[in-house]
């Protein structure tokens, strides 16, 4: 579970919030709401048969809290089973509380978010998801809510958070089983033909002497569809040629192989070689 900070929004009305009586001096006061996590949990509204924090639950809290908040890169590691979702969720229910919003909580798929969402409905903790029509919820982009969303949804060429100067600010993220969805992000953002597709011969043709003086065989068994056998482009060969291949990932751009991922390389200028 990785972690990451800066942000500006505001923050969420019904965690850790003092209500005073109607008789309170302080009732036109502003609210102060609790930032620490462990002292968040212990406000929110729970079901009954959630108990008190565990005791590494409340260690990785306090020390999260009283040394690391601040910093840019978190990395939380425990054993299966011992309460990372919802250390997520309370620091990011902290980020809020603290004006640090907007909030993301991201799974490696849309069906272990799905279990984040109701384990954050049972702990009592205010959450938002992506609309039916695919909008982003006004709670989260405000700030007031923590969005529970998958990998694909985020990093694609057509996300709905945006590329680029027109991409949603997000003050904090939660990546809840990081390697998985950094295998996620790999995929998002690399583009795969098979032998049919034209992109695949406009790439051979191009590639082909640099590809043949590598391995006579290998080109050959390449040339035949052996799957098995691969062979990568030199980056040198690669830059050499850069123009000739984005002219033809340009064509293809349009095809569901390539459109989802071009949009977001196409003006690196030295997006990395592929591989035949």
């Amino acid at each position: 579970m990785a972690q990451g900070t800066p942000g500006k929004q505001c923050g969420l009305a019904a965690t850790g919030v003092y209500q005073p009586s109607l008789r309170s001096p302080w009732l036109s006061a502003r609210v102060v709401k609790k930032i620490n996590p462990v002292e968040i949990y212990d406000s929110l509204d729970r079901r009954s048969e959630t108990g008190p924090l565990r005791p590494s639950q409340k260690r990785v809290l306090s020390d999260w809290f009283s040394t690391r908040k601040d910093e840019r890169n978190n990395i939380i590691k425990l054993h299966t089973g011992e309460g990372k979702t919802l250390i997520g969720l309370l620091i990011l229910q902290s980020k809020i509380n603290s004006n640090d919003g907007p909030c993301l909580y991201i799974c490696p798929n849309k069906y272990l978010a799905e279990q984040v969402r109701l384990e954050a409905q049972k702990f009592g903790i205010p959450i938002c998801e992506i609309s039916a029509d695919n909008g982003l919820p006004e709670e989260f982009i405000a700030g007031n809510k923590i969005l529970i969303t998958h990998v694909q949804k985020v990093f694609n060429g057509r996300t709905i958070f945006g590329l680029g100067n027109q991409s949603v600010s997000v003050g904090a993220v939660i990546l809840d089983d990081s390697h998985a969805c950094i295998d996620s992000i790999k995929n998002a953002l690399t583009i795969k033909v098979d032998r049919n597709h034209s992109l695949y011969n406009k790439a051979m043709s191009i590639f082909e002497d640099d590809i043949r003086e590598q391995g006579e065989g290998s080109f050959l068994e390449i040339e035949s569809g052996d799957y098995n056998t691969m062979l990568p482009i030199p980056y040198w060969i690669w830059y050499e040629k850069r123009n000739e291949i984005s002219r033809a990932l340009i064509e293809s751009r349009d095809d569901i192989e390539v459109k989802f991922v071009w949009s977001i390389i196409k003006d690196s200028g030295n997006y990395s070689p592929l591989s035949a």
